[in-house]
């Protein structure tokens, strides 16, 4: 059991990360401000600074609390099919049909401060592909153990890719493209039932 100075660090983290996000969607990264994060709060802008080093440590922080969020879709997408190929174009529909919707991910492609909220998803966006591919990777390997280890891994790190591609820079429907993925890495996975 979690001790109550843990339980409360980890409520003022969760009420930090809120207000965070609220002012990334209302303002872009722009207008982030570490003081006023700490003022809706109730906490010192060092306090802010010591829990996430500073402004990217806390668009970094965010973007992981958003895409576990996010993962729990997708991962529902994968879980309500028996056969890994329509998982997969479920799960890449749902992945970009959630990510058109998502404000965050609209404030750090269009929002003032973008061409720096953007990096999260592309040239310094290691942190939100690791994650999702360790999320997404342990549910295909537990969903379809059929499949060859290193083959699930190499399905989710190209699914990945092509879900953040079109997410940065968007495409045909989401329909399209999630037919598109299964119809490349179908038979990849097929040959592995």
């Amino acid at each position: 059991m979690d001790s109550f100075g843990a339980r409360t660090k980890r409520r003022l983290r969760e009420e930090l990360l809120d207000a965070a996000y609220d002012a990334i969607v209302t303002g872009g990264y722009d207008g982030l401000r570490m003081a006023d994060v700490g003022r809706r709060t109730g906490v010192s802008r060092q306090t802010v600074y010591n829990e996430f080093g500073d402004k990217w440590g806390v668009l970094q922080a965010v973007a992981a609390r958003e895409t576990e969020r996010f993962l729990v879709d997708v991962n529902a997408a994968l879980a309500d099919h028996a056969d890994p190929i329509d998982g997969l174009r479920a799960a890449v529909e749902r992945a970009l049909v959630l990510a058109s919707d998502n404000p965050l991910v609209k404030a750090a492609l269009t929002a003032p401060g973008s061409d720096q909220a953007s990096q999260v998803l592309t040239t310094r966006g290691q942190q939100v592909l690791e994650l999702s591919h360790q999320r997404l990777d342990a549910h295909v390997r537990e969903h379809w153990p059929e499949i060859a280890p290193d083959d699930a891994s190499t399905c989710v790190d190209i699914a990945l890719r092509v879900v953040l591609s079109h997410i940065v820079n968007p495409g045909p429907p989401p329909t399209v493209v999630a037919d598109q993925v299964a119809r490349v890495l179908g038979p990849f996975l097929s040959s592995n039932s």
